[in-house]
């Protein structure tokens, strides 16, 4: 091995960044290089809330140079096509990186299920781009056409979110006789969120009637061509946004050869992270298939950050011919915040909910934020919950950001 190990970090999201963080203590003389296709961070549990304006959207992401030294990682900004594990390579858009050791962190992408809208273009909120490119384009019909219709595809925690967060936006929009277009969930299953008691349940699909939010179970998308929405049951709906909410995969990029994963595109690894076959590459966050007692965890904050960290001491062991320690997830719970109510769970048993849920939902937002000023923003919110939003506007005048 060189003096100086050349080590990738691909994805800079919570995995990437603490792993990041991790090989840089233990290997401080590597050549570290970490590339993801933004140059910046994003705070991804807080997306939804750039459709409420409950959050100033500035806070919701960190450019990379603010987090890392330039004398200690090599940021680079591309999309990585290809990793050829034998030759020890990442093939992206202009360049190719090689590597001594690797830790692929990419988290997720929507999953379309081999859906493909002809002459329409799905919405989703995945990412910060696509959630400005999503409330840039609901204001743009509130603007014009405040009682266009908006589809939301999926019923679960995002798709829940968006719909409360949209809601909530539009009303701080301030006009007068409009409360903002007809928003619809379109669930395949026969109910919203089954993990959840019948009391929550009812509690959640009460709260969305408040908020003038239609929800259609036993329900899918089936075609959206050139605006209009035709669903399961013969329903069509013309003139609407689209939101796809209705499953992620791992963004992992293609590898060759082509090891074992998940049908939604996870990897199968180690209980040290490590790919099988290919020891010098580490795998953490979404885009692993981390298990707790044989089954898969769900995508989780708590699971990528600290599968990130382990990921990458790891990492620093083997490269230093020390032992490694095996990974293994706990559950710490999650919030599904809707504005004005929420639900959730502690450690997978502790039920919360009401104000204390999304005093602890944007808390814990905060705390998992990337430093900088930008981390009072969650505390603020936490402690007030009564943030004037930053109201829907079709042009960035105004908006605070």
């Amino acid at each position: 091995m060189d003096i100086k190990p050349r080590v990738c970090v691909l994805g800079g999201g919570f995995a990437g960044i603490q792993a990041t963080r991790s090989i840089l203590r233990r290997l401080p003389h590597a050549d570290v290089t970490l590339i993801d296709r933004n140059p910046y961070a994003t705070m991804i549990p807080a997306l939804p809330d750039a459709l409420s304006g409950r959050i100033a959207r500035g806070a919701m992401k960190r450019p990379f140079n603010g987090l890392f030294a330039a004398d200690r990682v090599r940021l680079v900004t591309d999309s990585i096509a290809r990793v050829d594990l034998p030759a020890r390579t990442l093939q992206g858009r202009t360049a190719t990186y090689p590597y001594d050791a690797l830790v692929i962190a990419v988290g997720s992408v929507p999953e379309y299920y081999g859906f493909s809208p002809a002459n329409g273009t799905l919405c989703t909120a995945h990412s910060f781009l696509a959630v400005e490119a999503l409330r840039t384009a609901v204001a743009q019909r509130h603007t014009t056409d405040p009682d266009a219709p908006v589809m939301i595809v999926g019923g679960g925690y995002t798709g829940i979110e968006v719909a409360a967060c949209l809601r909530h936006g539009v009303q701080a929009t301030g006009r007068s006789g409009s409360n903002g277009p007809p928003i619809t969930i379109v669930e395949a299953g026969d109910g919203l969120l089954p993990f959840l008691t019948n009391r929550e349940r009812e509690r959640v699909s009460a709260y969305l009637h408040e908020l003038g939010v239609n929800v259609r179970t036993s329900t899918t998308l089936t075609a959206f061509r050139d605006g209009v929405v035709t669903l399961s049951d013969g329903v069509t709906i013309p003139d609407a946004l689209v939101c796809w909410s209705a499953g992620m995969r791992a963004a992992v990029p293609d590898l060759a050869p082509q090891p074992e994963q998940t049908r939604d595109g996870r990897l199968e690894v180690n209980e040290f992270l490590q790919l099988p076959g290919f020891p010098e590459v580490f795998v953490s966050g979404d885009a692993a298939a981390l298990k707790k007692n044989g089954a898969v965890v769900r995508r989780a904050v708590n699971f990528a950050f600290y599968s990130g960290r382990r990921a990458g001491r790891n990492l620093a062991s083997f490269l230093r011919n020390r032992p490694m320690r095996a990974f293994s997830p706990v559950d710490l719970g999650w919030v599904i915040p809707m504005g004005g109510i929420s639900v959730g769970r502690l450690f997978g048993a502790l039920r919360v909910g009401g104000r204390f849920g999304l005093r602890l939902h944007y808390a814990m937002c905060g705390f998992r934020h990337f430093p900088g000023a930008s981390t009072g923003e969650f505390y603020r919110t936490a402690f007030r919950l009564k943030r004037v939003p930053d109201p829907l506007r079709s042009t960035p005048s105004g908006d605070r950001r």
